[in-house]
């Protein structure tokens, strides 16, 4: 492998990766692997030989919607990136990854990819798992699902992945609204994720399935918004709480009923379902 440090660029499906190629040489890069296998997924490595070059080529990279990081050449420091860019393994049927992470997608389990971005997160966060988990275990297809606070769009994304027949993702922050875009757009669902920012009590209609990873606070805060939506027979799961909160947050959502309580380290979640009359 060349020495230096490179940067890892992946293109969505149908990206030409042979062009690619010839235009980060022209950059300067020293050396180009392709490692696209054959799933249509175009994973470049492209080798600089500093690491200012690389910052470059990654920026406008990323302007041009290719997701694109520097990584490092070598010893202790590669081993930590190796090891913070393995996919996240939900269950037996989804697993999420980095669009840059080296790996075989030739195979039987649902694949999500996720750039993160600048802020936000792509399913490795055991808040994030915890709902990840009850997505994969829960969903049958055919859902209509709400994700409040989507941030980087994973739990929308997957939700769709797995099946959903319509995704509706809300946030207060517009570049979460655009990130959740983008990575629907990348995995092949932006047709059934719609992202927007409007606030949660002004959505109309129910759902078979919502989640909410934001805090007990704000949990707390939507519950009168949230607990109307929740069609019969559906279920929500509330994450980003800590296990002594979980009973505080239950109690908010007096209408429902407790079904699964899932910890993680020091992180628990909540999943409810509409009360039984």
């Amino acid at each position: 492998m060349p020495d230096g440090s490179f940067v890892v660029a992946a293109a969505a499906p149908g990206a030409d990766a042979q062009a690619m190629i010839g235009e980060l040489r022209a950059r300067g890069a020293t050396a180009v692997e392709d490692r696209s296998g054959t799933t249509g997924r175009a994973l470049l490595y492209a080798h600089f030989a500093d690491d200012t070059s690389a910052g470059r080529v990654v920026a406008d990279l990323r302007s041009r919607g290719w997701p694109a990081v520097v990584r490092p050449a070598g010893g202790g420091h590669l081993a930590a990136w190796r090891a913070n860019t393995r996919p996240v393994v939900v269950g037996d049927r989804l697993s999420v990854c980095f669009p840059w992470t080296d790996l075989d997608q030739g195979h039987t389990r649902l694949v999500v990819e996720i750039d993160p971005g600048a802020a936000f997160g792509a399913g490795g966060h055991p808040s994030t798992h915890l709902l990840l988990v009850e997505l994969e275990r829960r969903m049958k297809g055919g859902e209509t699902v709400l994700d409040v606070g989507c941030g980087s769009g994973v739990l929308s994304v997957s939700a769709a992945r797995l099946g959903a027949a319509s995704v509706t993702a809300v946030d207060v922050d517009g570049r979460a609204v655009a990130s959740t875009r983008a990575n629907a757009t990348r995995n092949d669902v932006g047709a059934t994720v719609a992202a927007s920012t409007t606030p949660v009590a002004e959505l109309t209609g129910s759902f078979d399935v919502m989640v909410a990873n934001i805090g007990a606070p704000t949990l707390i805060e939507l519950a009168p918004a949230l607990q109307p939506r929740l069609a019969s027979g559906g279920w929500l799961g509330l994450s980003g709480l800590s296990p002594a909160q979980v009973s505080v947050v239950a109690a908010a959502y007096r209408s429902t009923d407790v079904v699964a309580t899932p910890t993680e380290g020091d992180w628990a979640a909540l999943v409810v379902t509409p009360r039984r009359r």
